[in-house]
Parts: C-alpha cells; structure tokens; sequence
C-alpha cells in the first residue's frame, strides 16, 4: 500500500511539475530531440543565473528518459559555462539524477524481481556478485563514455550492491566520461574551430573501449585457465 501511495505521489509531482511550465518541457524535448548542441546552449544561457539549476534539472529528467545521449546536454553546458564548469555541472548532474533513480528503482523496483532473482540460479549468482563485486563491476561500466546511464543504474538498483558503493562508483566513474562528453559536445558544435581536439577525443573515446575490451577478455583467459 506504501509503495502505491508512492507512486501517486510521484506522478501527482511529475504532473504539476510538467503543467507548471509545459513550454519549457516541450521546448527542451524538441531540442535535445533534434540534438541541437548550439540550440540548447542558447536556451539555457537564456535562463541567466537560473540556467545552472535548469541544467541540473534536465540531467534528472534525462537520466530517467535513457534515450537522449547526456553528450548533447554536457555539450552545451560547457559552451554556456565554460570546459571546466561545464564539466563541474554535468558531472554533478549526472551523478544526482543517477542517485535519484538509484533510490527509486531499488525503493519500487527490487522487490518485484526479487522472486525472479530466487527462483534463478544464474541470476541468484549474478546478484550475489553485485554485493561482494558491485563496486568494480559498476565502476568499470561507469568508465564507458556513451554507455547508457539510466540502464546501467537501473540495473544496480535492483541488484544487491550497496548504496555506499554505488555512489562511490559513481561519483569516480562517472568524472572522466563527463570530461569525454563535454569536449566531445563542445567540439561537435564548433567542429571547424576545433577538429584537432575533436579528431583527438574520439581516439581517446576508441582507446578506452579497446582497453576495457582487452582487459575483459584477459580477464576471462585468466579465469578459464
């Protein structure tokens, strides 16, 4: 009953928090939907000092959406505020929309797969690991820079991974991804000015995948051997 009354009052929240302003929804929807980097930017400096709350909001709302790419938002806010504010700020936003999720997928969520979980020796395994192994295996996913975010939190929030590990993966994992999405963002916008650096950040974007890639299968040649 808790957990109904919950959700009324999540989409009671979510309802008059669209109807209080259904043009900037609507209006943020048809951006970040088209990926207009430059568009965006020019929307949130519009909002003056209020533009770095909007922004945080906005990682929020993307976080549970999952479809949008946080490359567009980084993006735009590092031509608004700056490579390291902007860097500053989306790191921040990511990692608060990841914790609210976190809470509210493990709150509604957990108990619903949790007779799936039990009645499945692969998954009772893979939920065992989460809590021992939680913290590298999140750690190492919150390393890939175009990973899905939304998905890979939603997926801890229902495994056995403590908060206390969650958020420390998160908030160290989530930096040098940021760092990649804001200059790639950034660089995308104004690729005439900057295409040495943007050529540079996709092989550092390369690099990365092939690492992990690697590091994964030398892990699975040690673990057979």
């Amino acid at each position: 009953m808790n957990k109904v009354w919950g959700w009324g009052i999540i989409l009671l929240v979510s309802g008059l928090f669209y109807l209080s302003s259904p043009e900037f929804f609507q209006h943020s929807y048809s951006i970040i939907r088209h990926g207009d980097i430059a568009a965006l930017a020019e929307y949130l400096r519009s909002f003056g000092a209020w533009g770095i709350v909007i922004t945080l909001v906005l990682f929020v709302i993307m976080t549970f959406t999952i479809v949008f790419p946080f490359m567009i938002l980084s993006g735009a806010a590092g031509i608004v505020y700056g490579l390291f504010w902007g860097t500053i700020i989306s790191w921040s936003g990511e990692v608060i929309g990841a914790i609210v999720m976190f809470v509210f997928a493990r709150y509604f969520f957990r108990s619903l797969f949790e007779c799936w979980i039990e009645n499945s020796k692969y998954l009772k395994q893979v939920d065992e690991y989460s809590q021992s192994n939680g913290f590298k295996a999140l750690l190492l996913a919150r390393l890939l820079p175009l990973a899905p975010s939304g998905i890979i939190t939603a997926v801890a929030a229902i495994s056995k991974i403590s908060f206390r590990d969650f958020l420390l993966a998160t908030v160290i994992g989530k930096l040098p991804p940021v760092v990649i999405k804001v200059l790639l963002g950034h660089d995308l916008a104004f690729a005439g000015e900057n295409m040495l650096r943007l050529a540079g950040v996709i092989v550092l974007v390369v690099v990365v995948y092939v690492g992990l890639w690697w590091y994964k299968r030398s892990r699975r040649e040690v673990e057979t051997d």
